[in-house]
């Protein structure tokens, strides 16, 4: 957490609205990232990016700067939004988009981007998302489990098969 940072936290904390407002929008376009690379639904990510930064406004007053980062607080609120309302519709998926999706990811360019998402839309969310969590944002196995609500060692199991079906997902579609 750089100073700036801190500073807009604290103005925020003591009722600044102009101050968080700044920090929100200062970390829109990670959250958004993140939620397409969770949701693979770039339509979905801006539902649920917008409902996210309402519920952060909501419940600001609830946000620990010292017990975790502001935009590991943002990504558990997004998370459990997303988890929430996948228990509540189940529907079905329908077809992607590959061209926005590509384009909104931009982590990797042309086909690399189109071959790694649909080996990530095969995998099951519980494995998608300590992939995601740990190879694209880089959060230690303790900051999984608190956003997935799962013990360590189920991150360590979820994320080792995710990775090894994954593998296989992308050597299946280089032959």
């Amino acid at each position: 957490m750089n100073e700036r940072e801190l500073e807009r936290i604290q103005q925020a904390m003591a009722g600044n609205d102009e101050a968080l407002a700044m920090l929100l929008q200062e970390h829109y376009q990670f959250l958004f990232l993140y939620l397409v690379k969770l949701t693979l639904y770039p339509s979905e990510a801006e539902d649920l990016t917008q409902d996210t930064i309402v519920r952060c406004i909501e419940r600001f007053d609830q946000y620990n700067p010292g017990k975790a980062a502001f935009t590991t607080w943002m990504i558990q609120i997004g998370t459990n939004l997303w988890l929430d309302k996948k228990r509540k519709k189940k529907r079905e998926k329908t077809y992607l988009n590959k061209q926005q999706l590509s384009w909104k990811l931009g982590q990797k360019k042309g086909d690399e981007t189109l071959i790694i998402t649909e080996a990530l839309k095969k995998l099951k969310d519980t494995h998608r998302l300590p992939v995601i969590l740990k190879h694209y944002y880089g959060y230690s196995y303790e900051e999984i489990a608190g956003i997935c609500r799962v013990p360590i060692g189920t991150v360590k199991s979820r994320l080792n098969n995710g990775l090894r079906k994954l593998r296989e997902e992308l050597e299946d579609g280089s032959e």
